[in-house]
């Protein structure tokens, strides 16, 4: 049995990092120069929001059903729920930016929320009880490690002088 309550709770706290990342990726992608970064950024948006629309579709089966309802159109990837990532070179970026930031600036802010995102399903995964809840947050916590593996590459590659990838 799923404690709706609780799972309504951490459905919103995913919601909400969600609609941030959308948000900030959309603001991203309209700041930067390069076309392959914008295209990244954009990519990670709509990632972003289909992540958001799978969150609202399990909010609506937990308020009408008391549960959450198995996905058809995702397959969780094996991960270690255990593993932890970091951001790199700094312990925590700072989640505004500037009037203009830089690549390296995008990057550091994107990889922090990638980073929280990533923890919060991990943890939820391990915790709860349902199935097809655990089926989904580890879905969500696959593709934000997926996101965050994505933006490491473009951070080294842009730190080694090559530009985006």
């Amino acid at each position: 049995m799923t404690d709706v309550h609780v799972a309504l709770q951490a459905l919103s706290q995913a919601a909400r990092l969600e609609e941030e990342g959308l948000a900030f990726y959309q603001e991203a992608a309209r700041r930067v120069p390069d076309e392959r970064a914008e295209r990244v950024l954009l990519s990670l948006a709509n990632d972003e929001r289909r992540h958001l629309e799978m969150i609202r579709r399990q909010v609506h089966a937990l308020e009408g059903e008391g549960h959450y309802v198995l996905l058809p159109d995702i397959t969780a990837p094996a991960i270690d729920l255990e593993q932890q990532i970091f951001p790199p070179e700094r312990e925590a970026a700072d989640a505004r930016l500037g009037e203009d930031p830089g690549e390296l600036d995008i990057l550091h802010v994107a990889l922090e929320n990638e980073i929280r995102s990533y923890d919060l399903y991990r943890r939820a995964a391990r915790e709860v009880d349902d199935p097809a809840g655990r089926e989904m947050y580890r879905y969500l916590a696959g593709a934000e490690l997926t996101h965050f593996n994505l933006l490491m590459a473009n951070y080294e590659s842009i730190t080694q002088a090559a530009g985006w990838v």
